[in-house]
C-alpha cells in the first residue's frame, strides 16, 4: 500500500460511507485518505480511490483489479469469474473504455473482441466475424 504525506490509516471497506462520490470514514465530514484492506483492497486520497485497487469474491477468488486515477478506471483492468477465469479485459481512460477489450467464456474459451474509443463501441468481433455498431444505410 502507498505511504501518504500527513495522517492516513487502514480501514476496512466496511468503515467507509460514500457522500456526493467522496469517501468518508463513518461518522465524520473529512474526505478519508488512507489505505483500504479487506475484500477490497486499495489507497484513498482527499475520498477518492488513487492508484492500483483489487476485489475479490466471498470464495476468495480475484474479482477485478485495476487502476484508479481521481476515482475514474484508468489503465488496464481484469475482471474475473467467481471460479477464477478471466472474464474480460480491457483498457481504460478518465473512465471510459478505449481500446480492444477481449471477453471469455466462464470456461475461459475466448467469445469475443470489442474495440472501443472514448467510452463507444466501435466493432465487434466473434472469432473471424466483426460486426459494425452503426446499421449499413
Amino acid at each position: 500500500m502507498a505511504s501518504h504525506l500527513g495522517f492516513s490509516e487502514t480501514v476496512s471497506p466496511n468503515d467507509l460511507v460514500i457522500r456526493n462520490g467522496i469517501f468518508y470514514k463513518k461518522f465524520t465530514d473529512v474526505p478519508f485518505i488512507g489505505d483500504v484492506s479487506g475484500q477490497q483492497n486499495g489507497t484513498i486520497i482527499n475520498g477518492k480511490r488513487d492508484g492500483f485497487w483489487e476485489s475479490y469474491y466471498e470464495n476468495g477468488q480475484l474479482n477485478w483489479k485495476g487502476n484508479y486515477k481521481d476515482d475514474c478506471l484508468d489503465g488496464p483492468w481484469e475482471y474475473y469469474y467467481d471460479n477464477g477465469q478471466l472474464s474480460y479485459k480491457g483498457n481504460y481512460i478518465s473512465g471510459k473504455e478505449d481500446g480492444i477489450f477481449e471477453h471469455y467464456k466462464e470456461t475461459g474459451k475466448f467469445h469475443k473482441k470489442d474495440k472501443w474509443k472514448n467510452g463507444k463501441v466501435i466493432s465487434v468481433s466473434y472469432t473471424h466475424l466483426t460486426l459494425p455498431t452503426t446499421p449499413y444505410v
